[in-house]
Formats: structure tokens, sequence, C-alpha cells
């Protein structure tokens, strides 16, 4: 099991206590899960719509091309971490990029409740998968043509890649908080006047989260 973070209090010499530091990579980030899942279905689309139309010497480079920038996003996804010290929040990889809360801008810091995959999800899940495995079968037995079958056969050992690393990388993803922050960053959105940024992680974590934020609002 990885360490799920660590705390250090760094003290001024009188002995008091100034800032705490934390890191954790421990962490993933809601806004990456929803970006991440549009892309898989648009990509999903794309390779499912040239396969029907091009011809293996075109269609095997477009995919790729396709593959390799997927891929690159879901690697991207995994590079998350929450790392807190002097200068503020600093969020890696969320939505793809590097965010610094100040922690002027910073109005609250929220543990949400605990987080529980619902059956009706997984089900949705199965139906899906079982859907399109069914929608292949069917096309290749109707048709003979193998292309569907080739062009989304990559997405199985990327998901079983993907599904070791994470397995390795998280642990006991439970709990759930919202740090809200003022819409002062060229980061958030522009119609926002505060934006949510919400992060999923281990309880432990979540609470160790919060109290660093909540003591370095208060010494800075």
């Amino acid at each position: 099991m990885q360490p799920v973070d660590f705390v250090n209090s760094s003290q001024n010499p009188s002995g008091k206590s100034n800032v705490e530091n934390v890191q954790s990579k421990n962490v993933i980030f809601s806004a990456n899960t929803t970006l991440l899942g549009l892309c898989f279905i648009i990509c999903l689309n794309m390779v499912l719509f040239l396969a029907r139309k091009m011809d293996y010497t075109i269609l095997i480079p477009i995919l790729v091309a396709i593959y390799s920038l997927l891929y690159f996003i879901v690697a991207k996804s995994l590079q998350t971490s929450v790392s807190i010290d002097e200068n503020g929040v600093h969020l890696k990889s969320y939505e793809f990029r590097d965010i610094t809360l100040d922690y002027k801008d910073i109005k609250s810091v929220t543990l949400d409740k605990p987080i529980k995959y619902p059956i009706e999800l997984i089900g949705f899940l199965a139906i899906l998968l079982t859907f399109l495995i069914a929608f292949l079968a069917y096309s290749v037995m109707a048709y003979g043509d193998w292309r569907l079958i080739i062009s989304v056969a990559p997405l199985l050992p990327g998901y079983l890649i993907l599904k070791y690393i994470q397995d390795r990388k998280y642990h006991d993803m439970g709990a759930q908080f919202s740090i809200r922050a003022e819409n002062k960053s060229r980061y958030t959105r522009w119609y926002e006047v505060t934006s949510h940024y919400s992060i999923i992680t281990d309880g432990i974590t979540a609470s160790g989260i919060q109290a660093a934020i909540e003591h370095n609002r208060e010494v800075q």
C-alpha cells in the first residue's frame, strides 16, 4: 500500500506552528472523470464511424492516432496530486492543467457524504458493454466484416492496463470533499463567481487536507 499523504508543520524560531505542508497522490478529480468519459465516447464514436467507411490501409494509421491521443489523455488523468504549502493549494492535472489556489481566494472546504457506487450504475455499464459486444458479433456474422472488431480491440488491453494502474495507485477512495474558491483565476470558468473543485480520496487524506487548508488560511 502506498503512503496516503504526509503532513509536516513548518515552525518559526519561537517553535510556534506556522504552515502545514500536505501532499497526496491518492486523489481523483471529479472533473477529470467527466472529461475522460466524454473523450472516450467521442473516440469510440469516431472509431465505429470510420471503421465502416475506410479501407484497412487508411483505417489503421487513423486508429493509431486516435488511440495514441486517448491513451495520452488517460495517462494525463493518472498524474493527479494535491499539495499544500505556504504558496497555496496546488492541484496537479486538474482538468489536465496545474492549478494553484491562493488561500485568500478559498471560501470553504466541505467534506461531502461518503461515496457509494450505485448498483444501477454498474448495471448500466454491464448492459452497455453487452450491447456493444452483441453489435460487433452481429456485424461479423451478418456482413463478414472484421473491421469493427479490429477497431475496438485495443480498448480491451487499454482497459486492463488502466485498471491495473488504478488498483496500484488508488485505495480506499470512499471520501469526497469540495473546495469553493472565488473566481479570480484564468483557470476557472468565466461565468462562475465561485468555482467548486471536487476531489475524491480516502477519509484520512480528506480530513488532513481540510485541516491543513483551514490552518493555513488562519496563519496567512
